[in-house]
């Protein structure tokens, strides 16, 4: 995949995941009656990892872009 896309592609999910993670923020309420504790930390847990992922995932993105038009 090229860089240009990878980067673009990375972007778009860290934003919808973003937005995703302020909806259910907003909603904490609704969305956490009746869950445990832990259940609620597993959730958060596994989500900023996979978004950690996308950033280092953007990151890489960039440099190759930047290695690339260097050449």
């Amino acid at each position: 995949m090229k860089p240009k896309t990878l980067e673009r592609l990375a972007l778009f999910l860290l934003i919808a995941y973003c937005l995703d993670l302020a909806w259910k923020l907003a909603h904490w309420g609704q969305l956490s009656n009746g869950l445990a504790w832990w259940t609620i930390a597993l959730a958060l847990t596994v989500r900023f990892a996979f978004m950690g992922f996308l950033l280092f995932m953007f990151i890489q993105a960039r440099k190759a872009k930047k290695a690339a038009s260097k050449l």
